[in-house]
């Protein structure tokens, strides 16, 4: 009964988990060559190294095949572990230690790819020394293998890359569907599948939080897209306001759907919450200020290539400009400039659609005409017969018209 309980609380990628391989969806060749390598093990041996972007598989597998033959997994997490000193403490101790019970061991040394940075100096050189070492089959994953540093891994492993078809998501979410007896139809389910762009972990998270114990509809899935654009923001600004390594933080707003105007209104807002020194806040504006001018140039003469430094300063000169982090976790909330632009924009927005109607018959530019339109708000104001000549000459709908009149 405790047990029942515990599992109906458990997120459900972990109540989920593929017990062996067979409950794995796709890979299919790459785990038959993983089997292999792991059960025909030599030392000195090449290791594997399993790419893929996150959510598609790469720890679950190498849990699932360690179950599967009944071996012992160690699992290291290398951004744990990032420089030389500690990589041969933890990693070198592990691969010379005898296995519990002796029986077989898998060494799965995760997220590779978090040991790049000038703080790692060495981590990689060290890693590639320990392979030749190792009593026992290492497997290290990484989301990507482009950092130039980690050529040198990368030329030491045998590389198995790893994706997920629309198809396959759809055929593990119809199981847990099965399994948790949801209401929910196929279609749905394939919805959720396309938009998690082949994270599995993602589909799975996704068909939990919109589960209520009555029917999933297409509705639902489409209210995620709005609250994980906001979360992916929130964790966009996270990496850049949290950590002082340019690395870190640069590339932080790659996947966010917010525009350049609004990326700067968000720090210039955030940047008060978290910087309290004042060389940081001085640091941290000055930045800002470099974005936003070369964003203005980018509007004046079209030079697009600018958009580089622009997310440059947004992201890696915003974190390095302060000495340390700051404690504690932040609340970040929409800017009120942006309601408040909003709101204006509202007000003026039949004032810039008249604007728009008479500047042809005046022969003069919209600004100007914006500019002017206030004596003519005078002159009608307290005269309706004379104001629906005027916007019937001008072709001005009721609704327009109403501006002249408040």
């Amino acid at each position: 009964m405790i047990t029942q309980l515990m599992t109906a609380h458990l997120p459900w990628v972990h109540k989920h988990a593929p017990h062996s391989t067979k409950d794995l969806v796709g890979h299919e060749q790459e785990i038959s060559q993983l089997k292999a390598f792991v059960q025909s093990y030599k030392k000195g041996q090449k290791p594997i190294l399993l790419v893929g972007k996150p959510g598609v598989g790469k720890t679950s597998i190498v849990h699932a095949l360690a179950k599967e033959l009944d071996l012992e997994i160690l699992e290291i997490n290398a951004s744990d572990a990032r420089n030389k000193d500690a990589i041969e403490s933890i990693v070198g101790g592990a691969v010379a230690q005898q296995s519990l019970f002796f029986r077989g061991k898998i060494i799965l040394i995760d997220e590779v790819d978090g040991v790049s940075g000038q703080q790692d100096r060495g981590g990689i050189g060290a890693l590639v020394a320990i392979i030749e070492k190792s009593r026992f089959p290492i497997i290290f994953t990484a989301n990507d293998m482009t950092n130039d540093k980690l050529k040198p891994l990368v030329k030491a492993c045998t590389v198995l890359e790893l994706a997920l078809t629309n198809d396959h998501i759809h055929k593990r979410l119809l199981h847990i569907a099965t399994k948790e007896q949801l209401n929910v139809t196929s279609e749905v389910l394939a919805s959720i599948g396309r938009r998690s762009s082949g994270d599995l972990r993602s589909a799975i998270n996704d068909l939990q939080s919109i589960h209520t114990g009555s029917a999933i509809t297409k509705e639902q899935v489409a209210a995620l897209d709005e609250r994980l654009a906001k979360e992916a923001l929130t964790t966009a600004l996270l990496r850049v306001f949290k950590t002082t390594h340019a690395d870190i933080a640069r590339g932080a707003f790659d996947n966010v759907d917010e525009d350049v105007d609004s990326l700067l209104l968000w720090i210039d807002e955030t940047i008060p919450q978290e910087y309290k020194d004042r060389q940081d806040l001085a640091r941290a504006f000055a930045a800002l200020a470099q974005a936003d001018i070369f964003f203005g140039r980018i509007r004046k003469w079209q030079y697009y290539r600018y958009y580089v430094y622009i997310y440059d300063f947004l992201t890696a000169g915003i974190a390095i400009a302060k000495d340390q982090r700051s404690p504690g976790s932040a609340q970040y909330k929409r800017p009120e400039r942006i309601l408040k632009m909003w709101i204006a924009n509202q007000r003026n927005a039949k004032r810039k659609k008249i604007a728009q109607t008479l500047a042809p018959h005046l022969h003069t530019s919209t600004r100007r005409t914006y500019e002017t339109l206030p004596f003519l708000k005078a002159r009608y104001r307290n005269d309706k017969k004379a104001l629906q000549v005027f916007c019937k000459r001008y072709d001005i709908d009721e609704e327009t018209a109403d501006w002249f009149t408040k």
